[in-house]
């Protein structure tokens, strides 16, 4: 009898294990599909290999048990000059939906406010607004009294877990107008005119850095990897409003 049980238990837990495998491969392969079919929607993170895991590298991702959902984040490798990325949120449903997350050189999809466009990079036909928002409505699409609630939740966890930014105050003014980040992914910029930029840069974010009606008091987030500050407006409106402001400075150093 001992041993008739201790036989069930072990094909019980061999069960387990292969729906665990199982589920663990329907996600991969829903999430290759995702990513698949974001690459045809926007040609220009296409790559010259025709399997894009080969170049789309997992990165890192996390994960909300609260609310259970996922955000995954994949990249091209660092040695690819001006690499692009790829985000994909996957709900409790264990539906995915990617966006893109463009190098700064596509300045039409981050709307870089005091910027102009690089002559020769094709322009986006979305922005990271729209393409954003859009993740957060279909992700949250079948939830029931906790949309705002969870569509915050994904947000704070891109910005924080995932992208690892730094919420910014205005003790940091020296860091956000006279820090220059060099960046060789975009022509090379008048370090006076950069300086410029940043100035209007910070005077613009400021004006609407911590309104009453926001629930926190700063809604600026720095993202030091990709040269980008995100200010974020959570609140009287339909959608998200993101404003997104370019901290890099194009140049290119002299090999000697």
């Amino acid at each position: 009898m001992n041993l008739n049980m201790k036989n069930i238990n072990q094909i019980f837990f061999i069960l387990l294990c292969l729906i665990a495998i199982s589920c663990v491969e329907k996600k991969e392969a829903d999430v290759e599909k995702s990513i698949k079919n974001l690459i045809e929607r926007f040609p220009e993170l296409k790559t010259n290999k025709n399997n894009f895991k080969n170049d789309y590298q997992f990165v890192k991702s996390i994960r909300n048990g609260k609310f259970d959902f996922e955000i995954q984040l994949f990249s091209e490798p660092d040695s690819i000059k001006g690499y692009q990325e790829i985000i994909v949120f996957i709900n409790s449903k264990k539906e995915c939906y990617s966006i893109p997350f463009f190098s700064n050189k596509y300045k039409d999809y981050w709307e870089f406010p005091f910027d102009t466009k690089i002559p020769n990079v094709p322009k986006i036909n979305s922005t990271f607004n729209v393409e954003l928002n859009n993740a957060l409505n279909k992700l949250v699409a079948k939830e029931k009294g906790k949309k705002e609630i969870i569509k915050y939740e994904i947000t704070n966890d891109l910005l924080y877990s995932l992208l690892n930014c730094q919420n910014l105050e205005e003790k940091d003014s020296t860091q956000i107008c006279g820090t220059f980040y060099a960046n060789s992914n975009i022509p090379d910029e008048d370090h006076d005119q950069v300086e410029i930029r940043l100035k209007k840069n910070y005077n613009l974010m400021q004006k609407q850095w911590h309104p009453e009606e926001y629930m926190i008091n700063y809604n600026c987030y720095f993202d030091k990897k990709n040269f980008r500050i995100y200010q974020l407006n959570y609140y009287n409106q339909p959608t998200l409003k993101i404003k997104t402001y370019r901290q890099d400075w194009g140049f290119t150093p002299l090999n000697l």
